[in-house]
């Protein structure tokens, strides 16, 4: 299924992308297809080819294949780069405008808004049931919602086009507050939870948006809306919505339809002691687990019949396995932050799952690869996350207790058709909403963020600690006043949800990216191993030294864009 779908988005790109004004000169030739928007998304297999193509784009390299969801995420006490060379800025906080992950990003967002936009505009509804043209329409809408929440997150106020874009002058389009885009996501989201399938359903494809996704990302919604607005400090302004604690009933109102829905749920540890593995062994193994997972972006690994929609998690923030041209490569180019490795007591059954603290390196001596364990060594320069591991040793124990065995055996854990021989590119699934993040959200919604004023109630509690039991942690015992029960949630999305792309935009709506990264500093200057002369602690070093409260809780709007919208004024100090 997965792999037809992405053969079909690949497909349905070439026949859309004609119709579609982006600005990049290679879509000035003449189109050799004789398709037109206006005679497309006639049948249901049109339309299912056009759902396709505006999810492929979701899963290309400039964004969930890992530029958007790895790269720009890069920066916070969750994770920073390694790569001391001229590269990685956003991460770093040293981009300008005109970096091309930046502007990457912002395209192939504003280009599955406008094939969702050709969709809605074309397609046919005498050709299907009134039930059935709602769920295409939802499915579409459920993805523009996506995009532009993703967009106003990152870039504040931006155009908000509801309409194809044809012409030059269609680009020329002022960008609209923040909180008119976030209430057009509302509205995409709503329609999307009223109309589609249930992930339960027998008609519903797995890896598809779905009733209870839309439910949560509005609930993802209404706690951004009720938290800090970047935007509006250059404004001298409230830096809030006007009643702003309202948003955060609505966030646990739609938590709560999901909660007593019934149907998602976490394997307690009780029952499964390896859960929180299993449940990540399903996206490298391209199981759909609907259980926990709301809704995912699904890759399949087709390089090899030259269809390049392939992501490259495990590659790219992958244990490093380097050295030749072998599989399974991993260049460990973002390291599991120190602030995460302290977060974890020994005994929460995440820590070694998240942090995977080994390595396989190619030695140039007779001895070939050389695999070593460096758990309680955080400030290696390999300290990879783990998560999305293509790999692991045989024997993890004799690795503890030698420290380092050449040529040690591994097995290879992301082993699907095409991933298992192919050394960079991988069919790993990323996730996007799980439900351990529905039972944190409602959480924090029950207090009313950081700036509420209610302390935690019972459910709160129970909704924290079903995320600990599976943890194989005891109850939460401390104290439920408003703010020791925040710093709490705080930690715990960190250490559940660490390398998902959520770590960046929760510290900036909490207003507390700043913080985190000077107490990231702070812990890495004063633990025993720093060494101030080491090339890579001083890279680590590099966003919390680098990061500008004027300028880098919002990212610039892409430099080409500002040329070619007259109506984009770019941001001040860029």
């Amino acid at each position: 299924m997965k792999n037809n779908n992405i053969i079909i988005a690949a497909i349905s790109l070439l026949l859309l992308i004609t119709s579609n004004s982006c600005q990049e000169k290679f879509l000035d030739v003449k189109p050799s297809s004789n398709w037109k928007a206006e005679d497309f998304y006639a049948n249901e297999a049109e339309a299912y080819m056009a759902l396709s193509g505006i999810y492929g784009v979701l899963a290309h390299d400039d964004l969930y294949g890992w530029n958007f969801n790895v790269l720009m995420e890069g920066g916070t006490d969750e994770s920073y780069t390694n790569d001391g060379n001229n590269t990685w800025g956003a991460s770093k906080y040293e981009h300008t405008s005109s970096n091309d992950e930046i502007k990457n990003a912002w395209l192939k967002f504003y280009t599955c808004i406008q094939l969702v936009n050709l969709f809605e505009v074309n397609l046919e509804p005498s050709m299907f049931s009134t039930a059935e043209y709602n769920r295409l329409l939802a499915k579409a809408r459920f993805y523009r919602g996506f995009c532009y929440f993703n967009l106003a997150n990152w870039f504040g106020p931006v155009p908000l086009r509801l309409t194809p874009s044809y012409s030059q002058e269609d680009n020329n389009i002022a960008p609209s507050p923040v909180k008119k885009v976030y209430e057009q996501v509302e509205t995409d989201l709503l329609f999307a939870a009223e109309h589609l399938y249930h992930s339960k359903d027998a008609s519903y494809v797995p890896g598809e948006p779905n009733k209870m996704a839309a439910h949560g990302l509005l609930a993802r919604l209404y706690l951004r809306m009720g938290g800090y607005q970047p935007y509006l400090e250059a404004d001298d302004a409230s830096c809030y919505f006007e009643n702003n604690q309202q948003y955060f009933e609505q966030a646990k109102q739609q938590c709560n339809i999901v909660i007593t829905d019934g149907w998602h749920d976490l394997t307690p540890a009780s029952v499964d002691s390896d859960s929180y593995r299993n449940h990540f062994m399903s996206y490298l193994q391209d199981y759909y687990d609907l259980k926990e997972s709301l809704f995912e972006i699904s890759f399949g690994n087709l390089e090899d019949i030259g269809i390049h929609v392939s992501g490259r998690l495990g590659n790219i923030n992958g244990v490093e396995f380097v050295g030749t041209l072998d599989i399974p490569r991993g260049f460990c180019k973002i390291n599991a932050a120190l602030p995460l490795y302290y977060k974890y007591s020994a005994e929460d059954k995440r820590r070694e799952w998240n942090i995977a603290g080994y390595r396989n390196k190619y030695s140039t001596s007779a001895q070939g690869f050389i695999m070593g364990y460096i758990f309680d060594m955080p400030l290696h320069q390999e300290y990879a996350p783990g998560k999305f591991r293509r790999w692991e040793p045989v024997d993890m124990d004799a690795l503890k207790a030698a420290g380092s065995i050449p040529g040690a055996e591994y097995v290879i854990l992301n082993n699907t058709p095409g991933s298992a021989t192919d050394a960079n590119y991988t069919s790993i699934n990323f996730p996007i909403l799980r439900y351990s993040d529905i039972l944190l959200m409602y959480a924090e919604a029950s207090i009313g963020g950081r700036f509420g004023s209610q302390s935690a109630a019972s459910d709160a509690v129970e909704c924290l600690n079903k995320v600990r039991e599976r943890a194989g942690l005891e109850p939460y015992l401390g104290s439920t006043a408003h703010d020791d029960f925040f710093n709490e949630i705080v930690d715990e999305r960190l250490r559940e949800l660490c390398f998902e792309g959520l770590r960046k935009q929760d510290l900036i709506r909490w207003d507390l990216l700043e913080d985190k990264l000077k107490e990231t500093n702070n812990i890495i200057r004063t633990d025993p191993s720093y060494v101030s002369n080491n090339q890579y602690h001083q890279t680590f070093l590099t966003a919390g030294n680098s990061f500008n409260r004027s300028k880098h809780l919002l990212l610039p709007y892409p430099l080409q864009e500002v040329q070619i919208n007259q109506q984009l004024d770019q941001r001040t100090g860029w």
